[in-house]
């Protein structure tokens, strides 16, 4: 009966670390599957953002070449100068201070 007890304890110890090392070895390739995917994801990415890049800067190139053309038409418009604001109050912190202690009750 004791010998029984003790092949059952090794049967099961075995048992249990196939278990786990499918556990592991089902973790370990899902693990290495999504780092793959990440990679390809990001290196897609990363082509996207360089392509759609120059196509910016290009467009960016036409819009200026359009500005400058813009600009130099402007110059020729004579604007009106522009009529002056009126300065603001001077702002004394003394009297904002009183009034608070005076709302503050103090």
């Amino acid at each position: 009966m004791n010998w029984l007890k003790v092949g059952a304890v090794v049967v099961g110890g075995i048992v249990v670390f196939f278990v786990l090392d499918s556990v592991v070895h089902l973790l370990l390739g899902l693990l290495s599957a999504i780092a793959f995917v990440a990679i390809v994801a990001g290196g897609g990415y990363v082509v996207y953002r360089l392509v759609s890049g120059r196509r910016r800067r290009e467009v960016r190139s036409g819009r200026r070449e359009r500005e400058v053309r813009r600009e130099r038409d402007e110059r020729t418009i004579v604007v009106p100068p522009a009529t002056p604001q009126p300065q603001p109050r001077h702002h004394d912190v003394e009297d904002d201070l009183a009034r608070l202690k005076r709302e503050m009750g103090r």
